[in-house]
C-alpha cells in the first residue's frame, strides 16, 4: 500500500473535519465553559491539525505528482494483524488503568509503548517526550481550561 496516498486522503479528510470546527457554531452546546468560551480549545486544535495535516498532504502530494520514486519507508506492509492487535491491548489497558492509576502515571508508559512500535530507538528523547508532555497537558487542562484529568486513586 501507497503510504503518499494514503497521507493524501487521510489529510484531506482531516481538513475537511477541522474546517466543519472551526465553522460551526452548533458544536457549542455542552462543552465546558471557560472565559474565552467553550469553543476555544476545539478550535485551537482545528487549526493545528489544518496545519499538520497540510504539511503531511502537501509533501505527499508533491511527491506523487512528481513520481518519484518510492522510498522502504513510504511502503505500507499490510501483512499480519500482530502490531494492530499490540496497539489495540495498550489502548485498552489505557482505558483501563486511568481511572486507577491517573493520567500522570499511565500516559507516559503508553506514549513510550507507542513510540517503541512506531520504531523509535532513540530512549532519551523518546522517555523526554514521554514523561514531559503528559505534564504539560495535565498542568495546562487543570490551570487553563479548568478541566480535571483523572488523578491516581489508589
Amino acid at each position: 500500500m501507497d503510504r503518499r496516498k494514503v497521507d493524501v486522503v487521510l489529510a484531506t479528510v482531516l481538513i475537511i473535519i477541522s474546517l466543519i470546527i472551526l465553522t460551526s457554531d452548533q458544536l457549542v452546546e455542552g462543552g465546558a465553559e471557560t472565559d474565552l468560551g467553550s469553543m476555544f480549545l476545539p478550535r485551537i486544535v482545528a487549526v493545528l491539525i489544518i496545519i499538520f495535516s497540510a504539511t503531511i498532504g502537501i509533501e505527499s502530494l508533491k511527491k506523487l505528482l512528481q513520481r518519484k520514486e518510492m522510498e522502504d519507508k513510504e511502503l505500507i506492509v499490510t501483512n499480519g494483524y500482530g502490531g494492530i492487535f499490540i496497539y489495540i491491548g495498550i489502548f485498552i489497558a489505557y482505558w483501563l488503568l486511568v481511572p486507577v492509576l491517573g493520567f500522570l502515571v499511565t500516559t507516559p508508559f503508553v506514549m513510550f509503548s507507542v513510540a517503541l512500535l512506531l520504531g523509535g530507538r532513540n530512549w532519551i528523547p523518546i522517555t523526554a517526550v514521554s514523561v514531559i508532555t503528559p505534564i504539560l497537558i495535565f498542568y495546562g487542562s487543570s490551570h487553563f481550561l479548568r478541566v480535571f484529568l483523572p488523578t491516581w486513586s489508589l
